[in-house]
């Protein structure tokens, strides 16, 4: 039996818990497959133990377990370690991977995308051997997670190389809102799929896997870590920033046009009588943007990331995906003293779903965010990328160690 693995909240009623940590694992180039398979049986028994509340030095003596879920994934450069019994997916073959930064730092994260690379990024630390997914109810289960990886990789270090099969390459971490809104103050998450349709999206099926039947079952994660420039938009005023959006700020409602003097046109009705936003109950029917022949409204953030409008989300060329963000906030030392973002985390049977979405004329295909392709100004410049990655998440089978075993073993 096959099925996809912890980590992924697409059942009806479910939503990610609070608090989010990536680590991105590095293998020893010295490092066999036997070698990496020991250490992943290790890693993911570690981490089972600590969702049932057991700490390896603390035996006898339960902690509360957050209710810590994980999963792993693997990257394109898992499968090239010495020893691997598979070849890579064809679906993270070179085609469907992220370019790396420019050695001066910046540049772009596809041909033909409006993402840029940050400035000051010339290492994207999200294209590892290896990712490990860690999400709970508190900040303290995914952090203790984190730090009982360390402990158990740094135990394993060969003590004339000092190196270990594997290696922490990079952290990042997030949480989730309760308020619905992103830092641009907008409703965010709300055209999400319907439960019905994500797991058919989601899941690795025959026709996607091909001559990969072993993947059968999973999924693939393709990741962004998008910082979101506030100073540039906040000098947007409102109308300008709903226009790029293409929803009223206040309410969620989306937009249908703009009148005689250029002022956005929420949808007639929406929120209905007795609520205040579209996330509200009673306002399903306003959740995706209706059909409009305004250039301007074409051409914003909500339209260009959802062109497939009704279509069913299995159908043959089909972008929809499912994803499960955690914004972030981390301290900088530059002004004004913090960064903020998103952790744009997705999951579909292809990657290729994403990819497109980024690359393709009228969708966000040479758009940063909204608004026309190459254009200049705030919205041209409003995210950047700190890192990005694809890999793929095996699927759970009845007898094995971890997921994705039989890689190695």
């Amino acid at each position: 039996m096959s099925t996809l693995q912890d980590g992924i909240y697409h059942a009806p009623g479910r939503r990610p818990p609070g608090h989010l940590a990536l680590v991105f694992l590095r293998a020893d180039p010295a490092a066999d497959s036997t070698a990496v398979d020991g250490a992943l049986r290790e890693v993911t028994g570690m981490l089972g133990d600590l969702a049932e509340g057991r700490v390896g030095e603390l035996p006898g003596h339960p902690v509360p377990t957050g209710d810590l879920e994980f999963l792993l994934g693997f990257g394109p450069k898992a499968f090239d370690i010495p020893g691997a019994r598979v070849t890579s997916p064809a679906a993270l073959g070179p085609r469907f991977r992220f370019r790396s930064p420019l050695p001066t730092g910046g540049g772009p994260v596809l041909v033909g995308a409006g993402l840029p690379y940050a400035s000051d990024i010339v290492h994207n630390d999200a294209t590892e051997e290896f990712c490990l997914h860690l999400t709970a109810g508190t900040q303290l289960a995914v952090s203790r997670a984190v730090v009982e990886l360390w402990k158990l990789l740094g135990g394993r270090r060969d003590s004339r190389t000092r190196m270990a099969p594997l290696e922490i390459a990079g952290i990042h971490t997030g949480f989730q809102r309760d308020d619905m809104r992103s830092w641009i103050g907008f409703h965010d998450g709300v055209s999400n799929l319907e439960s019905s349709d994500r797991e058919g999206v989601i899941s690795i099926g025959d026709a996607e896997a091909g001559s990969d039947a072993w993947t059968v079952g999973g999924t693939y994660l393709v990741f962004l870590r998008l910082a979101v420039d506030l100073d540039q938009w906040h000098h947007l005023p409102r109308v300008q920033q709903e226009l790029l959006v293409g929803r009223d700020k206040l309410t969620g409602a989306p937009l249908t046009g703009t009148d005689p003097e250029g002022l956005p046109v929420p949808a007639a009705g929406c929120p209905v009588a007795g609520t205040t936003e579209v996330t509200q109950p009673g306002n399903k029917d306003f959740i995706e943007p209706g059909p409009t022949d305004d250039p301007v409204l074409l051409a914003a953030h909500v339209r260009r990331v959802n062109l497939s409008g009704g279509d069913a989300p299995d159908l043959a060329g089909s972008l929809r995906m499912f994803r499960q963000g955690h914004e972030f906030f981390e301290p900088v030392a530059a002004a004004p003293g913090f960064r903020v973002g998103l952790n744009f985390i997705s999951f579909q049977d292809r990657p290729d779903r994403v990819l497109r979405v980024l690359t393709q004329r009228g969708w966000l295909g040479g758009v940063n965010f909204g608004g026309q392709p190459d254009q200049d100004g705030p919205a041209g410049r409003l995210l950047t990328v700190r890192a990005g990655g694809t890999y793929l998440v095996p699927p759970v089978r009845d007898a094995t160690p971890y997921p994705g075993a039989e890689v190695f073993g």
